[in-house]
């Protein structure tokens, strides 16, 4: 087992200083450090534990497309299939502001039908307590 362990190892050296004078005959040497004390950076990076922030478009605009929508949501007389795209456009902002909000929902996952109904009023009175709709008798 030792054996095939030191022949492996000392394959990929060679392999690895192969590459190196390659990179030195072709004059690519500067490329090659920098390639690799790129990785070594992005390394460090990962260990100290880089900050991530979630990509959201200004509580501004979600909730003026929120009130947008909210308004020709509610208003009938419309036809099948604009009334559906309209119900879509909806429950996906309406999904935003919750997340915006911190609020748990299911807006995403329930299928068409009374559940779902059920969750977009809930929702709808969790962001008018937030501030994000006008409250029901403003309307």
């Amino acid at each position: 087992m030792r054996s095939w362990l030191v022949t492996v190892g000392a394959l990929l050296t060679v392999l690895v200083l192969v590459r190196l004078a390659c990179a030195a005959l072709r004059g690519d040497l500067a490329e090659w450090r920098s390639a690799r004390g790129a990785a070594r950076r992005a390394g460090r990076a990962r260990r100290r534990g880089a900050d991530v922030v979630p990509l959201h478009r200004p509580v501004e605009r979600v909730g003026a497309d929120l009130r947008r929508l909210h308004s020709t949501f509610h208003r009938g007389g419309m036809r099948f299939a604009k009334y559906e795209g309209c119900r879509l456009a909806y429950d996906r902002v309406l999904g935003e502001a919750a997340d915006m909000m911190g609020c748990p929902h299911l807006l995403a996952i329930l299928p068409p039908g009374d559940e779902l109904d059920h969750e977009r009023r809930r929702v709808e009175g969790l962001l008018v307590q937030h501030g994000l709709l006008p409250p029901p008798y403003a309307v």
